[in-house]
């Protein structure tokens, strides 16, 4: 029996080890046909939605190409499936079993091409024989397609639960050092967010993470000018990430509204514009870069950043109000 790779992305360590253990019992009821994998090379990635987490782990799934389930306390999924809050195994195994039957009815229909043309009558009169030719060596068997790269590790990456096990200090030229404390959810690194644009867009190898002592901590602290929660850090990658395109699972039709007023419209003038428009109500993309004089590109990346961090929500064409995420649900979980 062939088994399919499952990945379960996004969560706190205490809440992914209560869902692989549900995982396990559901699993073992269906034969044992699932194994868990990393998400890089898992079939299927299971995504915390109800986190800022979420949104940037689905840009990456879908890029990737795989099957994608929405873990969320909602009704809304922008994603193939849908896990529901609260978890259970009864609710792993019917997702489990939809799963299945969708991977394999993929193969079933692009055999049946094959079958229907098996199926024709013969004709009335046999053919006339070919003529003898000579047999063509056999070909050799095919190349080995060449595995997938690794994606290249960000800045985002490592910034997910559980990615660090401990304090950390990221250094790149031209920009100020960098130490994240995963325990405490905070980062030093100073009040400006501007400076740390580069660690968004660069790719950070594991050896670029160098270890800090907790003895270390609290004079790194004090040189950066105080510690900055995780979430400002987190809001400039998916600023970063962009590039002009909205987020998987949203679309340019919907009229987009901030919640509250951002912190950082001071190094970012046209934010504070963009943000104007948007707490009026309301509204859609191309009205908020045409009211507030920025680009197009300008305030999607505002408004992907904004989704990212909970403090912007879609409303859908037909009139219908999308949860926002919660923004501040999973930095809770996490902070020890």
């Amino acid at each position: 029996m062939s088994t399919q790779s499952i990945c379960f992305a996004g969560l706190s360590r205490e809440e992914e080890a209560q869902v692989v253990s549900q995982f396990k019992q559901a699993n073992g009821r269906l034969g044992n046909a699932w194994v868990l994998a990393p998400e890089a090379e898992a079939e299927v990635v299971v995504i915390d939605m109800d986190s800022m987490y979420g949104q940037m782990s689905l840009m990456k799934a879908i890029g990737s190409g795989k099957r994608v389930v929405a873990l969320t306390a909602g009704n809304r999924a922008d994603a193939d499936h849908l896990l529901q809050r609260p978890v259970s195994a009864e609710g792993i195994e019917r997702m489990l079993s939809e799963l299945a039957g969708t991977m394999a009815a993929a193969p079933a229909a692009a055999q049946a091409p094959a079958r229907a043309a098996s199926d024709d009558p013969a004709p009335a009169e046999p053919p006339a024989p070919p003529p003898v030719q000579t047999a063509a060596p056999a070909p050799g068997p095919a190349p080995a397609a060449a595995p997938e790269p690794a994606p290249e590790p960000r800045l985002f990456d490592h910034l997910r639960p559980g990615a660090l096990s401990g304090p950390v200090r990221l250094r790149l030229a031209g920009a100020p050092d960098l130490v994240i404390d995963p325990g405490r959810q905070v980062y030093f690194g100073g009040t400006a967010l501007k400076p740390l644009l580069p660690y968004c867009t660069a790719v950070l190898p594991p050896e670029s993470l160098a270890p800090v002592s907790p003895a270390e901590l609290p004079g790194l602290e004090a040189q950066a000018g105080g510690a900055q929660p995780l979430s400002r850090l987190i809001w400039l990658c998916a600023l970063a990430s962009g590039n002009g395109a909205l987020m998987p699972g949203f679309s340019p039709n919907d009229r987009y509204k901030l919640l509250k007023w951002p912190q950082t419209e001071r190094e970012f003038p046209k934010h504070f514009r963009i943000a104007t428009v948007m707490m009026k109500g309301p509204a859609l993309l191309t009205d908020i870069a045409g009211q507030s004089g920025a680009s197009l590109a300008e305030v999607i990346d505002f408004v992907n950043a904004s989704l990212v961090a909970g403090v912007a929500t879609p409303e859908s064409a037909a009139g219908n109000e999308s949860e926002p995420a919660k923004a501040g649900g999973l930095l809770a979980r996490f902070r020890r």
